[in-house]
């Protein structure tokens, strides 16, 4: 039996993270992650096109998800599993955001304000919200995929184009996930 050995990245951290993310239930294993492309700045791609989904102040960004996944896993017991393991999730997708607004020359430290962020009283509350950003950020993920598919192709728009089938992967199986729950707790209705 021979292996394909794929190089290790600087940060073996990232790889750990990847592979944990990549086998957990609740990621879209059928999809993974780009192995590492070229991406340079310049060849079509903007950084800024990235800014609102990596993070803003609009409630559904990857930053203002994982702190209310990891606010409403506090909030209500019973989603507390559901909630960490998709916040776990939704953190790589922000690390993967980040080393590509990194890469594009945009700036990733910029301020975010949490304020229209949203928790719900009840858990069904807390999920309903939770669908509702999950579909935001696939709405925002296919029209960067349509804008991007547009451009003449390269190293950066192959790589961008297979990061965000792997965000979009990621966020309608969370949806499932998500109905699931719902389904599965009728009683919360």
């Amino acid at each position: 039996m021979f292996a394909i050995l794929r190089q290790r990245a600087t940060n073996l951290i990232d790889d750990l993270t990847t592979g944990l993310v990549n086998n957990m239930r609740f990621s879209d294993s059928d999809v993974l992650y780009p192995s590492d492309g070229k991406v340079e700045k310049g060849k079509g791609v903007e950084a800024e096109w990235f800014y609102d989904s990596f993070k803003a102040p609009n409630g559904t960004s990857e930053l203002d998800t994982i702190h209310m996944y990891i606010t409403q896993e506090a909030m209500f017991e019973e989603l507390g599993e559901l909630m960490m393991g998709i916040a776990l999730v939704e953190m790589k997708h922000l690390d993967k955001l980040a080393d590509l607004i990194k890469d594009l020359g945009g700036r990733v430290d910029r301020p975010n304000n949490t304020d229209k962020i949203e928790y719900g009283s009840t858990p069904e509350q807390a999920v309903r919200i939770a669908i509702a950003g999950e579909t935001a950020a696939i709405k925002g993920y296919e029209a960067l995929t349509e804008r991007i598919a547009a451009l003449p192709r390269n190293g950066t728009t192959r790589y961008t184009l297979s990061l965000l089938a792997k965000l979009l992967a990621d966020e309608r199986f969370h949806v499932a996930l998500f109905e699931q729950w719902l389904h599965g707790n009728d009683a919360y209705e």
